[in-house]
Protein backbone atom coordinates (compact mmCIF):
# COMPACT_ATOMS: atom_id res chain seq x y z
CA UNK A 1 0.00 0.00 0.00
CA UNK A 2 1.50 3.40 -0.95
CA UNK A 3 2.35 5.83 1.79
CA UNK A 4 1.09 9.26 0.70
CA UNK A 5 2.51 10.85 3.81
CA UNK A 6 6.04 10.15 2.61
CA UNK A 7 5.57 12.26 -0.54
CA UNK A 8 7.47 15.51 -0.19
CA UNK A 9 5.69 18.82 -0.55
CA UNK A 10 7.99 20.07 -3.36
CA UNK A 11 7.34 16.95 -5.46
CA UNK A 12 3.59 17.26 -4.95
CA UNK A 13 3.71 20.92 -5.96
CA UNK A 14 5.71 20.05 -9.07
CA UNK A 15 3.24 17.32 -10.01
CA UNK A 16 0.33 19.70 -9.43
CA UNK A 17 1.91 22.30 -11.71
CA UNK A 18 2.72 19.80 -14.45
CA UNK A 19 -0.75 18.28 -14.31
CA UNK A 20 -2.34 21.72 -14.49
CA UNK A 21 -0.18 22.55 -17.51
CA UNK A 22 -1.28 19.32 -19.21
CA UNK A 23 -4.94 20.13 -18.54
CA UNK A 24 -4.74 23.70 -19.84
CA UNK A 25 -2.77 22.54 -22.90
CA UNK A 26 -5.59 20.14 -23.69
CA UNK A 27 -8.13 22.92 -23.05
CA UNK A 28 -6.33 25.17 -25.54
CA UNK A 29 -6.60 22.40 -28.10
CA UNK A 30 -10.27 21.97 -27.18
CA UNK A 31 -10.92 25.62 -28.02
CA UNK A 32 -9.14 25.19 -31.35
CA UNK A 33 -11.51 22.32 -32.15
CA UNK A 34 -14.49 24.45 -31.08
CA UNK A 35 -13.38 27.18 -33.48
CA UNK A 36 -13.10 24.64 -36.29
CA UNK A 37 -16.58 23.33 -35.48
CA UNK A 38 -17.82 26.91 -35.73
CA UNK A 39 -16.17 27.45 -39.12
CA UNK A 40 -17.59 24.25 -40.59
CA UNK A 41 -21.05 24.76 -39.02
CA UNK A 42 -21.16 21.08 -38.20
CA UNK A 43 -24.05 21.52 -35.77
CA UNK A 44 -26.41 21.85 -38.73
CA UNK A 45 -26.09 18.14 -39.51
CA UNK A 46 -27.60 17.33 -36.10
CA UNK A 47 -30.50 19.77 -36.53
CA UNK A 48 -29.29 22.24 -33.88
CA UNK A 49 -30.06 25.94 -34.15
CA UNK A 50 -26.43 26.98 -33.47
CA UNK A 51 -23.08 25.78 -32.18
CA UNK A 52 -23.87 26.71 -28.57
CA UNK A 53 -26.85 24.37 -28.50
CA UNK A 54 -24.79 21.61 -30.10
CA UNK A 55 -21.90 21.99 -27.63
CA UNK A 56 -24.27 22.18 -24.69
CA UNK A 57 -25.83 18.85 -25.57
CA UNK A 58 -22.64 17.10 -26.66
CA UNK A 59 -20.35 18.21 -23.83
CA UNK A 60 -22.95 18.58 -21.06
CA UNK A 61 -22.21 22.24 -20.36
CA UNK A 62 -24.60 25.16 -20.00
CA UNK A 63 -25.58 27.23 -23.01
CA UNK A 64 -24.02 30.25 -21.28
CA UNK A 65 -20.68 28.45 -20.90
CA UNK A 66 -20.84 27.20 -24.48
CA UNK A 67 -21.23 30.75 -25.80
CA UNK A 68 -18.27 31.95 -23.72
CA UNK A 69 -16.16 29.07 -25.06
CA UNK A 70 -17.11 29.86 -28.65
CA UNK A 71 -16.22 33.54 -28.24
CA UNK A 72 -12.87 32.71 -26.65
CA UNK A 73 -12.12 30.09 -29.32
CA UNK A 74 -12.57 32.66 -32.09
CA UNK A 75 -10.72 35.47 -30.31
CA UNK A 76 -7.64 33.62 -29.04
CA UNK A 77 -5.86 33.35 -32.42
CA UNK A 78 -5.54 37.15 -32.38
CA UNK A 79 -4.21 37.10 -28.78
CA UNK A 80 -1.02 35.01 -28.94
CA UNK A 81 0.21 35.89 -25.45
CA UNK A 82 -3.08 34.99 -23.85
CA UNK A 83 -3.21 31.79 -25.89
CA UNK A 84 0.27 30.87 -24.69
CA UNK A 85 -0.68 31.65 -21.07
CA UNK A 86 -3.48 29.09 -21.30
CA UNK A 87 -1.39 26.50 -23.11
CA UNK A 88 1.42 26.65 -20.53
CA UNK A 89 -0.91 26.71 -17.52
CA UNK A 90 0.06 30.22 -16.53
CA UNK A 91 -3.63 31.14 -16.53
CA UNK A 92 -6.66 28.92 -16.07
CA UNK A 93 -9.34 28.42 -18.69
CA UNK A 94 -11.89 30.36 -16.62
CA UNK A 95 -9.60 33.40 -16.42
CA UNK A 96 -8.71 33.28 -20.10
CA UNK A 97 -12.34 33.05 -21.17
CA UNK A 98 -13.19 36.18 -19.19
CA UNK A 99 -10.11 38.05 -20.46
CA UNK A 100 -11.10 37.23 -24.04
CA UNK A 101 -14.18 39.38 -23.57
CA UNK A 102 -12.16 42.62 -23.50
CA UNK A 103 -8.43 41.97 -24.09
CA UNK A 104 -6.70 43.31 -27.19
CA UNK A 105 -3.28 42.69 -28.71
CA UNK A 106 -2.15 45.96 -27.12
CA UNK A 107 -3.40 45.18 -23.63
CA UNK A 108 -3.00 41.41 -23.28
CA UNK A 109 0.52 41.49 -21.80
CA UNK A 110 -0.45 43.81 -18.94
CA UNK A 111 -3.74 41.99 -18.42
CA UNK A 112 -1.98 38.63 -18.04
CA UNK A 113 0.18 40.02 -15.23
CA UNK A 114 -2.87 41.51 -13.55
CA UNK A 115 -4.97 38.36 -13.98
CA UNK A 116 -2.42 36.24 -12.13
CA UNK A 117 -3.03 38.30 -8.98
CA UNK A 118 -6.83 38.43 -8.99
CA UNK A 119 -9.72 35.98 -8.87
CA UNK A 120 -11.90 34.85 -11.75
CA UNK A 121 -14.76 36.83 -10.22
CA UNK A 122 -12.60 39.98 -10.29
CA UNK A 123 -11.81 39.48 -13.97
CA UNK A 124 -15.47 38.83 -14.74
CA UNK A 125 -16.52 42.08 -13.03
CA UNK A 126 -14.02 44.03 -15.11
CA UNK A 127 -15.16 42.22 -18.27
CA UNK A 128 -18.75 43.18 -17.50
CA UNK A 129 -17.72 46.82 -17.15
CA UNK A 130 -15.50 46.83 -20.24
CA UNK A 131 -18.16 45.20 -22.43
CA UNK A 132 -21.01 47.36 -21.16
CA UNK A 133 -22.86 48.94 -24.03
CA UNK A 134 -22.57 52.67 -24.62
CA UNK A 135 -25.62 54.93 -24.65
CA UNK A 136 -25.45 55.09 -28.45
CA UNK A 137 -25.46 51.28 -28.62
CA UNK A 138 -28.49 51.10 -26.33
CA UNK A 139 -30.39 53.65 -28.42
CA UNK A 140 -29.46 51.86 -31.65
CA UNK A 141 -30.58 48.49 -30.26
CA UNK A 142 -33.94 49.97 -29.32
CA UNK A 143 -34.35 51.73 -32.66
CA UNK A 144 -33.64 48.59 -34.68
CA UNK A 145 -35.93 46.23 -32.79
CA UNK A 146 -38.22 44.16 -35.01
CA UNK A 147 -40.34 41.04 -35.24
CA UNK A 148 -41.17 39.47 -38.59
CA UNK A 149 -43.31 36.49 -39.48
CA UNK A 150 -44.04 34.65 -42.70
CA UNK A 151 -46.04 31.66 -43.88
CA UNK A 152 -44.31 28.79 -45.67
CA UNK A 153 -44.81 25.14 -46.63
CA UNK A 154 -47.95 26.14 -48.59
CA UNK A 155 -49.34 28.00 -45.61
CA UNK A 156 -49.03 25.10 -43.20
CA UNK A 157 -46.28 26.60 -41.07
CA UNK A 158 -45.36 30.00 -39.62
CA UNK A 159 -41.82 31.28 -39.36
CA UNK A 160 -40.71 33.89 -36.83
CA UNK A 161 -37.61 36.05 -36.61
CA UNK A 162 -36.91 39.03 -34.41
CA UNK A 163 -34.39 41.10 -32.51
CA UNK A 164 -35.01 42.98 -29.26
CA UNK A 165 -32.88 45.03 -26.89
CA UNK A 166 -31.62 42.95 -23.97
CA UNK A 167 -34.06 44.36 -21.41
CA UNK A 168 -37.10 43.73 -23.61
CA UNK A 169 -35.76 40.36 -24.68
CA UNK A 170 -35.35 39.36 -21.04
CA UNK A 171 -39.05 40.03 -20.44
CA UNK A 172 -40.04 37.85 -23.40
CA UNK A 173 -37.61 35.07 -22.45
CA UNK A 174 -38.76 35.07 -18.84
CA UNK A 175 -42.42 34.87 -19.80
CA UNK A 176 -41.82 32.01 -22.26
CA UNK A 177 -39.57 30.05 -19.91
CA UNK A 178 -41.92 30.49 -16.97
CA UNK A 179 -44.82 29.00 -18.94
CA UNK A 180 -42.57 26.36 -20.51
CA UNK A 181 -41.36 25.22 -17.08
CA UNK A 182 -44.95 24.54 -16.04
CA UNK A 183 -45.57 22.26 -19.01
CA UNK A 184 -44.56 18.58 -18.91
CA UNK A 185 -41.76 17.23 -21.08
CA UNK A 186 -42.88 16.07 -24.51
CA UNK A 187 -42.56 12.28 -24.49
CA UNK A 188 -43.75 10.09 -27.35
CA UNK A 189 -43.40 6.47 -26.30
CA UNK A 190 -44.07 5.32 -29.87
CA UNK A 191 -41.32 7.49 -31.31
CA UNK A 192 -38.15 5.49 -31.93
CA UNK A 193 -36.02 8.63 -31.60
CA UNK A 194 -36.17 9.97 -28.06
CA UNK A 195 -36.63 13.73 -27.67
CA UNK A 196 -33.69 15.45 -25.99
CA UNK A 197 -34.26 17.82 -23.09
CA UNK A 198 -33.15 20.76 -25.28
CA UNK A 199 -35.63 19.83 -28.01
CA UNK A 200 -38.41 19.32 -25.45
CA UNK A 201 -37.74 22.76 -24.01
CA UNK A 202 -37.92 24.34 -27.48
CA UNK A 203 -41.28 22.64 -28.10
CA UNK A 204 -42.62 23.85 -24.75
CA UNK A 205 -41.44 27.40 -25.50
CA UNK A 206 -43.36 27.27 -28.78
CA UNK A 207 -46.44 26.12 -26.87
CA UNK A 208 -45.87 28.92 -24.34
CA UNK A 209 -45.85 31.54 -27.12
CA UNK A 210 -49.15 30.21 -28.48
CA UNK A 211 -50.62 30.23 -24.97
CA UNK A 212 -49.57 33.86 -24.42
CA UNK A 213 -51.05 34.94 -27.75
CA UNK A 214 -54.26 32.97 -27.14
CA UNK A 215 -54.67 34.54 -23.71
CA UNK A 216 -54.19 38.06 -25.10
CA UNK A 217 -56.63 37.62 -27.99
CA UNK A 218 -59.24 36.00 -25.73
CA UNK A 219 -59.43 39.28 -23.82
CA UNK A 220 -59.86 41.29 -27.02
CA UNK A 221 -63.40 42.65 -27.49
CA UNK A 222 -63.03 42.79 -31.27
CA UNK A 223 -65.64 40.39 -32.73
CA UNK A 224 -63.14 39.45 -35.43
CA UNK A 225 -60.64 38.07 -32.89
CA UNK A 226 -61.53 34.44 -33.67
CA UNK A 227 -59.98 34.77 -37.12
Amino acid sequence: MPSYGSTSAPSLSAELDSTQAAVTRAQRRLLEVVAECDRTEMWRADGCRDLAQWLSGRLGISNWAARRWIHAANVLPSLPLLSAALETGSLSLDKVIELCRFATSDTERALIKWARRVTVAGIRRRADLESRASLDDVVEADRTRYLSYWWFDDGRRLGLEGSLPAAQGAVVAKALDRLADRAPDIIDHEDEQSTSSEDSLDVRRADALVALASRAIAEDQDPDRAT
